[in-house]
């Protein structure tokens, strides 16, 4: 009832759903093995797993919904596995969270780092250890509405840097979304953005000190730590880090929206549509896109400006 609720339009409003899963039931899906439905211990009906996968992928083609978070595995690598628990998400999904978690999230526009088909890596560089400390400060900042997202907050000092504009930044390269360059190009872009912020947050460990939940040999052993260039796992065993989780990539629709460019790490959605207001009907088209088509009126579009529709 609940993967198939938002099948039936007004049931459940304004809220987005996702099933907790588990590596259990994906294994039990693997073998098609049986699934015991049960609440506070007591089982009222065992199906199939893979009759509850199909149901989950079927309601998700149909209406957008449920979403899945993986939940054992969140809390297998996370940063704060030796800590936390982590039981849910933020309302948008992106940010798995334990009980009072709270959710600081900031986003790097990418598209002014490209520059006549080259990305200022410098720039790029300073721009994330100025987000970093910038969130840090938010943390303290902060007017908290209750003690206890306070006190869970204060003591792991969770941020999650992100990025908008991705699929703009490939235009702008010159590159097709999705191709084997892209994907090439994205590795090392979130290569570089995820080793800067592990750096940009020991830099402040060591003027501020880490985060009070930090314990040293602990925290090493994190599976995402474990796979972090050597230097970075050295400067953070001498100085610790300031916060326990540090990026978080949130889809950014009304931030990119803002910032008047592409969200998140999706791709374009269409270059061109009709959009109806208080003046009228009138064609909207994607800046990137306008600007090309005005300099090149009678040529055939190139290959890199693609939609998600034709992907």
């Amino acid at each position: 009832e609940f993967i198939t609720v938002k099948k039936t339009m007004g049931q459940i409003t304004n809220a987005n759903l996702s099933v907790a899963v588990s590596d259990t039931f994906m294994e039990a899906v693997k073998k098609d093995g049986d699934w015991d439905l049960k609440w506070e211990g007591e089982v009222y009906k065992t199906v199939k797993a893979s009759y509850l996968w199909d149901l989950i992928t079927e309601s998700a083609h149909a209406s957008g919904e449920p979403g899945c978070v993986f939940m054992e595995r969140a809390n297998k690598q996370s940063n704060t596995y030796y800590f936390e628990d982590i039981i849910c998400v933020n309302p948008c999904g992106e940010q798995p969270l334990p009980a009072w978690g709270v959710c600081n999230l900031g986003s790097i526009n990418l598209v002014p780092f490209v520059n006549n088909g080259e990305v200022d890596w410098d720039n790029l560089k300073t721009t994330i250890h100025t987000s970093i400390r910038f969130m840090d400060n938010v943390i303290d900042a902060t007017p908290y509405a209750f003690e206890e997202n306070k006190i869970a907050q204060l003591n792991v000092r969770r941020v999650g840097l992100g990025t908008m504009g991705l699929a703009d930044a490939l235009i702008k390269l010159k590159i097709r979304y999705g191709s084997e360059e892209a994907i090439d190009f994205t590795e090392k872009l979130y290569k570089f953005i995820q080793d800067e912020t592990y750096r940009a947050s020991i830099d402040v460990a060591a003027e501020k000190g880490s985060f009070p939940d930090y314990d040293r040999d602990k925290f090493m052993k994190a599976y995402h730590v474990q796979r972090l260039p050597q230097d970075i796992q050295d400067d953070l065993r001498e100085n610790g880090i300031r916060n326990g989780v540090i990026q978080t990539q949130a889809p950014t629709g009304t931030t990119s929206m803002l910032a008047g460019v592409s969200s998140g790490i999706e791709p374009v959605y269409d270059f061109s549509f009709k959009r109806t207001d208080r003046l009228g009907e009138h064609i909207v088209y994607h800046p990137l896109y306008k600007e090309w088509k005005d300099a090149h009126p009678d040529e055939k579009d190139p290959d890199y400006f693609v939609n998600a529709k034709q992907l």
